[in-house]
C-alpha cells in the first residue's frame, strides 16, 4: 500500500514540475548554504547528500537514487544543510518550494502521502545511524546487506563503502575475507 501511495505522490509532483535538470556525475545540484528555493524529483541516476568535514573527508548523510525526492526536509528550511552531488548521469526535475507547500496545504490526500514519505525516510535515516554505530566492517556490511538485500554491481561497491563510513580496501578485504557476493 504504501509503494502505491509513494508512486501516486511522485507523479503528482512531477506533474508540477517547472524545469528538468541533466547533470553529469560529480555535478552539484546545490550547495549547502544555498537558498531552497525548490524541491528536487530524481528521474533517474544516484544523488548524494554530504558533508565535507575540517580535514576533507566526505560523509555520504543519505543516497538518493531512481525515482525518489532529492532533500526532502529542504522544503522545511530556509537552506540547504549539506551538498547533493551527483553520483552517476541524474535527470532531476524541479517544483519550487512555494508551489510545493501550496499544494500540501491544498490537498490533504497528497499532505498524507507526503507524511507517510517522511515517515519512511525518517526509518531509512534512523537505520544508516545504527550502522555507523557498528564497530567493524564486517557488521557494518552485514547491516547493509540487511537492509538492502545484496551488493550492487562491484564498480559500485566504493558507493557501499561511502555509505557504510569505511574506506573502498577496507569493504573490498571484507568483502573477499567472507565471499559477500
Amino acid at each position: 500500500m504504501i509503494v502505491i501511495m509513494l508512486e501516486a505522490l511522485f507523479k503528482a509532483l512531477e506533474g508540477e514540475s517547472e524545469r528538468t535538470l541533466s547533470l553529469a556525475p560529480e555535478e552539484r545540484l546545490f550547495h549547502r548554504g544555498d537558498r531552497v528555493s525548490s524541491v528536487f524529483l530524481l528521474l533517474s541516476g544516484t544523488v548524494d547528500l554530504v558533508r565535507y568535514q575540517r580535514d576533507g573527508a566526505m560523509v555520504v548523510l543519505n543516497r538518493v537514487e531512481g525515482q525518489d525526492v532529492v532533500a526532502e526536509a529542504s522544503l522545511y528550511t530556509e537552506r540547504y544543510h549539506c551538498d547533493g552531488v551527483c553520483a552517476d548521469k541524474a535527470t532531476v526535475k524541479s517544483v519550487s518550494r512555494g508551489k510545493m507547500q501550496r499544494i500540501l496545504c491544498s490537498d490533504t490526500a497528497l499532505a498524507e502521502q507526503w507524511s507517510a514519505y517522511l515517515a519512511m525516510e525518517l526509518q531509512n535515516t534512523r537505520h544508516r545511524c545504527e550502522l555507523l554505530t557498528r564497530k567493524t566492517v564486517a557488521e557494518r556490511l552485514s547491516g547493509w546487506l540487511d537492509w538492502n538485500g545484496t551488493l550492487p554491481p562491484k564498480g559500485r561497491w566504493k558507493d557501499v563503502a561511502a555509505e557504510i563510513g569505511v574506506s573502498p580496501e577496507a569493504l573490498y578485504r571484507e568483502i573477499k575475507k567472507n565471499g559477500h557476493r
